[in-house]
């Protein structure tokens, strides 16, 4: 846990600050602000694992722990709301990773199509071939 301002600066720089809900996919690393014993700490954090009931799940080196979401008084009023960054390039990737994957796909059945055009191709080609055969040893017998 870390208190130093220009620390987390440091630890932050590049990273952005997420609202909750948030889509979390794949092996984003979230680092975080939360309270404890009564004062702000900033955490390194860990990877994403899972979201549970006002809390998320994170791993680091097979240790695993929760982070609350929000803290509540005894009559549910949200006192506190732990603030979270993910680095602020992580959605770009996953965006970019999801249009490559795309297009990899639109390449692989536009192949298919040419392969499949190819070979009916060559199948006519030599059909057209042996029709003229076939015509010029009819015409062979005519004349």
């Amino acid at each position: 846990m870390i208190k130093d301002i220009k620390q987390i600066k440091e630890h932050l720089k590049d990273h952005s600050e997420i609202e909750l809900p948030y889509p979390f996919k794949g092996d984003v690393h979230i680092k975080y602000i939360t309270t404890k014993d009564k004062d702000e700490y900033f955490y390194i954090g860990g990877k994403y694992v899972s979201i549970m009931d006002n809390k998320i799940l994170l791993c680091n080196n097979g240790r695993t722990w929760a982070v609350p979401i929000s803290l509540k008084n005894k009559e549910g009023d949200i006192i506190y709301k732990t603030r979270f960054f993910v680095h602020k390039d992580f959605n770009k990737v996953e965006k970019e990773t999801s249009e490559v994957s795309e297009l990899k796909s639109i390449i692989n059945t536009q192949q298919g199509i040419i392969d499949k055009m190819s070979k009916s191709l060559k199948i006519k080609s030599q059909e057209n071939e042996q029709m003229k055969q076939i015509l010029t040893k009819i015409r062979d017998k005519n004349i």
